[in-house]
């Protein structure tokens, strides 16, 4: 029996001998190399270390706040406490835009029916007596809680003022601490260096030597940094996330309701640690031995930013959009509005009552969907890291290596 020739043409080339397997293989050797490097480093362990110790004494904060609870305030200063508590059923389940609407009457003590009938619509003044009056914006978030002369006058503080600190709790930390601090802490202490170090110390030249692009092994080294970097987030997340379930307020054993807020963090750290990775290469790359101040000099922009961004200064003008940790936190604020459908009356409450715990909260900008302002975040902090990285491979190929 004859032998089958092949047909005419190219041979065909092995699977294992591919493109992307070639491919595939140089990425996972270079990422594997880049961790073992972390690994044996004293500073990453050390940046690490940091870090889980950070968030360890947060946590034992947060574990002390909420065994203590939250005790009621005498508002009016007529030595009784809770005697007239706020009735916010009327407006929690209903949306109301660019209007204000009349509350129902909260006089339970009948301390305002008790005043002369002139009297009793003294405080709002809109015709109608002992009431509150909410006034909205076209967001639906309450901008001001209006009430006539002793309706309401002393809300009762301990029944939402613990679930109002747990939630502003998850939002500050999520934001200050995972995204901003730790989230610029460990790319700007392990990330700047992964090319200028290699550079400097003259090792770069066994890995240029290989048959690979320099483009790629800038590529690659990011790679093998989020390989270590996302599971060290992500360890730190499941940790939080034990200790705010099964200590936050609530009558069941663990808040299975706040797993979806610690997914949207978790999702914006992960995009915002790229980010200022790519960045911080990039810084490292093109400025040399001066990598690390222009890193520290954007990390103080970016903290000049989200503080801008958290007293509200910048938001409408849309200044502090020009820094990373701004599209970061849109995406943790979509994620809060999109799971906590009673933010209105939350919100209500703590300008009735006057505290300051919702200053991490704001609605979604630049759209006011939230599902669609955070795709847009996503897809500004992926434009951002690819820019980068771009900027990087380019000013990398045209150093020269000592």
């Amino acid at each position: 029996m004859q032998p089958i020739t092949p047909p005419p043409g190219s041979p065909k080339r092995n699977l294992s001998e591919t493109v992307w397997t070639k491919l595939d293989r140089k990425a996972t050797a270079i990422a594997e190399f880049t961790m073992r490097q972390y690994r044996k480093k004293r500073s990453t362990w050390t940046v690490g270390a940091v870090g889980v110790l950070l968030v360890i004494i947060v946590l034992l904060f947060y574990i002390d706040a909420m065994s203590e609870g939250f005790e009621s305030v005498d508002n009016d200063g007529d030595g009784l406490i809770d005697e007239d508590p706020s009735s916010w059923t009327d407006w929690e389940n209903s949306q109301y835009a660019n209007r204000s609407i009349s509350g129902p009457m909260s006089d339970d003590d009948g301390d305002c029916l008790g005043l002369e009938p002139w009297m009793q619509d003294t405080g709002n003044q809109d015709g109608v007596d002992c009431n509150v009056v909410y006034s909205y914006d076209r967001n639906g978030m309450v901008t001001s809680v209006s009430s006539d002369m002793n309706v309401d006058e002393d809300p009762n503080e301990s029944e939402f003022l613990e679930e109002a600190s747990h939630r502003a709790f998850l939002l500050g930390f999520g934001k200050f601490g995972f995204l901003f601090i730790l989230g610029i802490f460990v790319p700007l202490f392990l990330a700047t260096g992964l090319i200028r170090d290699e550079m400097d110390s003259g090792t770069l030249h066994y890995l240029v030597g290989k048959p690979i692009a320099r483009a790629e092994i800038l590529m690659y080294r990011l790679l093998g940094f989020v390989g270590l970097a996302w599971p060290y987030f992500a360890g730190l997340f499941v940790l939080s996330a034990l200790v705010t379930g099964f200590f936050g307020p609530g009558e069941s054993i663990y808040r299975f309701s706040d797993l979806g807020i610690w997914f949207g963090i978790l999702i914006a750290t992960f995009l915002t640690v790229l980010a200022y990775a790519a960045v911080f290469i990039t810084f490292g790359i093109v400025a040399g031995r001066f990598g690390v101040l222009v890193a520290l000099l954007f990390a103080v922009w970016e903290f000049f930013m989200m503080f801008l961004a958290m007293i509200g200064v910048t938001r409408e003008m849309g200044l502090a959009s020009m820094s990373i940790s701004f599209w970061g936190s849109e995406i943790i604020n979509s994620t809060a509005w999109l799971v906590w459908g009673d933010y209105a009356m939350m919100s209500g409450q703590t300008t009735a009552i006057d505290i300051a715990l919702w200053t991490v909260w704001y609605s979604p900008f630049p759209t006011t969907s939230p599902l669609l302002n955070m795709v847009v975040s996503i897809v500004v902090l992926l434009i951002i890291t690819a820019l980068f990285v771009l900027i990087g491979q380019s000013s990398f190929k045209k150093r020269e290596l000592n």
